[in-house]
């Protein structure tokens, strides 16, 4: 087990560096953990992460304590532990504040993924959570019932935070919806950008269910499912009525 420990710790060096030079964090911001025996690895507090090397990764027991490392447990490690309890799955959680992330989350806005391959990715919806303080149970509900419908999400004034297989994968979902996010904004800055229709989103999410990708619940969903099923929009005899419901249908898809 040494050897699979120290392989861990050199994982969580390399993606705490690939954070920072990314600019997924600044000053002190973000956290890794992942599951090693029956306690976690995990990145100290109050370190910036381009500073991390392998003797400051820490070993925690399940409730957080240090059992052995430089430095101390981060104050965050509660919303780690929802997500493992959540998502019992997971073998990592990345969390780091990326700009274009943290934007869309300030502005209280679930994204909507346009892009078919990242359909199959991460999703077709990534939620963002209500706000609500850090470090509260509202906040662990609200992180609890997110996670139950995606792989990564969005926390209000406090970045992104994504679970994984391991911590390539759950950084590699960081990673996506950054750049998923700030295609959006520019494309929006240069026109109408295109969206996937409902059959498309539907092919896409059952490919992603054989897979097994995603949360068991939604993996369920569509692999119970055989076809879409769409009610027809109503449509309207007044043009303006017609036009007023076109533009609430894109408002509520994301689209506007």
């Amino acid at each position: 087990m040494g050897n699979q420990k120290s392989y861990l710790v050199q994982k969580i060096v390399h993606y705490c560096h690939k954070l920072d030079e990314k600019g997924f964090t600044a000053n002190h911001d973000g956290n890794i953990t992942v599951k090693f025996e029956n306690h976690f690895l995990a990145t100290p507090t109050s370190k910036s992460k381009a500073d991390i090397i392998s003797e400051m990764v820490l070993e925690l027991d399940e409730n957080g304590k240090k059992i052995s490392g430089i430095g101390n447990s981060f104050s965050e490690f509660r919303m780690h532990q929802i997500a493992y309890q959540t998502r019992r799955e997971a073998n990592a959680v990345v969390h780091a504040h990326p700009p274009y992330i943290m934007a869309r989350g300030m502005v209280n806005s679930s994204f909507i993924v346009n892009v078919p391959e990242a359909v199959i990715s991460i999703g077709d919806i990534i939620p963002v959570t209500p706000f609500v303080m850090p470090g509260t149970v509202e906040q662990d509900r609200a992180i609890e019932e997110a996670l139950q419908q995606s792989d990564i999400i969005m926390i209000p004034g406090n970045g992104v935070l994504a679970i994984g297989a391991d911590i390539e994968q759950a950084y590699l979902r960081v990673e996506l919806l950054e750049h998923l996010i700030k295609i959006d904004t520019y494309a929006k800055q240069m026109g109408i950008p295109i969206t996937l229709s409902d059959e498309d989103i539907f092919a896409l999410m059952k490919k992603r269910a054989a897979l097994k990708l995603g949360p068991e619940a939604i993996q369920q969903k569509y692999n119970s499912m055989d076809s879409l099923t769409i009610t027809p929009p109503k449509t309207y005899d007044d043009p303006i009525k017609q036009m007023i419901a076109n533009e609430l249908r894109q408002i509520l898809k994301g689209d506007l």
